[in-house]
């Protein structure tokens, strides 16, 4: 069985020192008390590495961390198309349009994309691929269009007039 790393130490000892169970030079702080009463060892450095990330998971929920991170979405790239750093700024201003909207659309989130692509640049989209027939020069000017509409939405209250 693998032996714990360095990297699972100091983040035992980060997340422990940020609880405020480290105690220096004490082995019986709270920190090893609670590695003794997962893993039944007192020293950090005498544990596996999966005894080190049940301590890690304990410490965490303690903290009240969020869950790991998921992977991040790939984004396909066609030549003469939009980039992945272009779909992921059009994303972004789709999601600040989303939260300063003062009326929630009823559309989701694809296909209220699909309708500013279709009304602003006169493309078909899909939902689950809306860049696919989008060139490099036409996602550029949705960006524009898209921080416009953000700009605006941002002034909007939800009787229809501006503030």
């Amino acid at each position: 069985m693998a032996a714990v790393n360095e990297q699972q130490i100091k983040k035992i000892f980060a997340i422990g020192n940020a609880l405020g169970m480290v105690e220096r030079g004490n082995r019986e702080d709270p920190l090893h008390s609670l590695v003794a009463g997962i893993t039944g060892k007192a020293s950090v450095k005498a544990l596996t590495s999966a005894e080190a990330q049940a301590v890690i998971s304990e410490l965490q929920q303690r903290q009240g961390s969020p869950p790991p991170r998921r992977k991040s979405k790939t984004y396909t790239e066609r030549p003469g198309g939009a980039t992945a750093a272009q779909q992921r700024k059009v994303l972004a201003l789709m999601f600040a349009l989303q939260e300063r909207d003062a009326v929630p659309s009823t559309a989701s989130f694809g296909q209220r994309l699909c309708g500013i692509i279709k009304k602003e640049l006169h493309i078909d989209a899909l939902p689950k691929e809306p860049f696919v027939w989008i060139t490099f020069e036409d996602c550029s000017k949705l960006i524009e269009i898209l921080k416009k509409y953000v700009a605006n939405a941002g002034r909007a209250t939800p009787g229809g007039g501006t503030q």
